[in-house]
């Protein structure tokens, strides 16, 4: 028994880690969906997001390397949010096993 729950106690452990390893990149990138706007016959490119209740569209210009580097940003902050999101739950199952083992 105590393997077992040596074993559960670094599953967790290593669980917390990478949460914090990705919950510290989350935070340096953008949030939002990027939106292309049509004014007087141009198109100009925005990050489109929530501050509350209210919109905010970002400029971001109209480089495609810019616009792909956004573009990655965004779709990286989606795949990590998931990633946080399988941990989370990961997380909890651990927590569940430790406390049935003690």
């Amino acid at each position: 028994m105590l393997l077992l729950e040596e074993i559960v106690l670094q599953e967790k452990s290593r669980i917390e880690k990478m949460m914090s390893l990705y919950e510290s990149e989350l935070i340096s990138l953008p949030h939002g969906v990027l939106v292309k706007k049509n004014i007087n016959g141009k198109e100009y490119c925005y990050v489109q997001y929530r501050e509350g209740k209210k919109v905010v569209s970002k400029y971001i210009g109209n480089s495609e390397e810019k616009v792909a580097e956004v573009k990655d940003r965004l779709e990286r902050r989606r795949q990590i949010e998931t990633i946080l999101k399988n941990l989370k739950a990961e997380y909890a199952l651990a927590q569940k096993y430790a406390e049935m083992i003690v």
